[in-house]
């Protein structure tokens, strides 16, 4: 081509023949209508689907309020609970026949059972009964038995039972679960706490204070109603947390928390928690209400799930009431011991905080770090590791030639409204 005014002529030439078919135009519009009704039903069909997806997930999933916990209906005096698991027949039959010989007031009637287990990975054996003992009175017992103590079913705790209305959970923490009965464990976590909670209960969680760091596992994991958890020995009932999940049996349900308490008490002969309640409180000192008063020592510990508020100075009887010293207080001073690395001295509050002193020094052994816990030994307990309280942590770290460190309390002191006592388990001195 020799210019652009015959190319054009040429193209016009080509495109000459072609005729557009007749309606052309009015055929590609209704086309279009076509395709745009369709899309649009299409579309309307997918959002329906996505609704009715997302009103089966609200229905299955579980969203929305949580998980109410139900409680069986008391059986007179006792928990109406199911038992957990499978019952061992044998072994209620060997629980109730040591039940009646040693324990208070057999023989035992209409006994049942909340716990029947053989081949637990901890202790060998568990029984957790509740029955009539001779008198009428509605008892709760608790039975363990190792392979130390050659398999043999012994009575470790004795106890009327639980209100059948409030309780969610009942439970044992003692040193004292293995061996002879009344022997203290001789392994350094050698403290078991034994948990069952009511029917409905999907998780139990046990925690103690007196560790730093556990592993206290996933609650989204069910373990049941029956959890058996090891301790160290200085692990007491009042220091030990459970706490009862339930998650509804639907696709990716979460785990609601429907309960968390102390725990309930010590083996027979354990020291005895006595409860009670602050009614005054200056800045060195507070005083409580306590019902069983004629328990209550000069000397005895007070203490909270956290740890250590104070030491009984004085005991009203008359008043029912004792009053404390706390830790933090010009008069509070006694032994003291690093919980892990076991670095002796004594603690001493200066009024607004506590120091731990007498430390030995030019020993690496005798190191303190900063955030290290610092456990007073329980008067009432056998030994100074059995029960032993936290009183703080070492806000820094000792310097190599210093025999004494500033201590956190473990405890918030301003917030404290009920303590427990630590008593003797025979009522007498510590």
């Amino acid at each position: 081509m020799h210019s652009q005014t015959e190319l054009r002529d040429r193209l016009a030439a080509l495109a000459e023949p072609v005729k557009p078919v007749e309606g052309y135009e009015d055929k590609v519009m209704r086309r279009s209508r076509r395709l745009r009704r369709r899309r649009r039903v299409t579309a309307g069909a997918a959002a329906a689907v996505c609704v009715a997806v997302l009103v089966t997930m609200f229905r299955v999933v579980g969203f929305g309020s949580a998980p109410q916990l139900a409680a069986p209906p008391p059986d007179g005096p006792f928990l109406g609970w199911s038992a957990v698991g499978d019952v061992d027949a044998g072994l209620v039959r060997e629980a109730t026949d040591v039940w009646d010989a040693v324990g208070t007031g057999g023989p035992h009637t209409a006994v049942r059972a909340f716990v029947a287990m053989r081949n637990d990975q901890q202790l060998h054996s568990i029984a957790v009964l509740q029955g009539y003992d001779k008198q009428g009175v509605a008892r709760l017992a608790f039975f363990t038995s190792d392979v130390s103590a050659a398999e043999a079913l012994r009575l470790r705790a004795d106890r009327p039972a639980p209100d059948p209305v409030t309780t969610e959970v009942i439970s044992l923490v003692s040193p004292r679960l293995t061996g002879p009965v009344g022997a203290v464990s001789t392994d350094g976590f050698g403290t078991y706490a034994i948990a069952v909670a009511m029917p409905g209960v999907t998780t139990v969680r046990v925690s103690n204070s007196i560790i730093d760091d556990e592993m206290i596992g996933d609650p989204d994991a069910p373990t049941g109603r029956l959890v058996v958890q090891r301790f160290p020995l200085a692990a007491t009932a009042q220091s030990t947390t459970i706490s009862g999940f339930v998650k509804p049996n639907r696709l990716l349900a979460k785990t609601t928390k429907v309960f968390e308490v102390q725990g309930d008490g010590g083996a027979d002969d354990d020291a005895r928690a006595v409860p009670g309640k602050v009614v005054a409180e200056t800045g060195q000192q507070i005083v409580v209400a306590v019902q069983q008063i004629q328990a209550v020592r000069r000397g005895q510990l007070a203490v909270v799930a956290e740890g250590l508020v104070g030491r009984v100075t004085a005991v009203d009887v008359t008043r029912g009431e004792a009053t404390i010293d706390l830790v933090t207080s010009t008069g509070f001073a006694g032994p003291a011991h690093t919980d892990i690395s076991d670095v002796p001295g004594s603690v001493r509050g200066t009024g607004t905080s506590v120091v731990m002193e007498r430390i030995p020094t030019g020993e690496q052994k005798y190191t303190v770090s900063a955030g290290n816990r610092v456990v007073m030994p329980d008067p009432c307990q056998p030994n100074d590791h059995v029960g032993a309280i936290t009183v703080g942590r070492a806000s820094s770290a000792k310097a190599a030639d210093a025999s004494s460190v500033e201590l956190a309390p473990a405890v918030d002191l301003t917030h404290v409204r009920e303590v427990s006592i630590m008593t003797s388990s025979t009522g007498g001195d510590c």
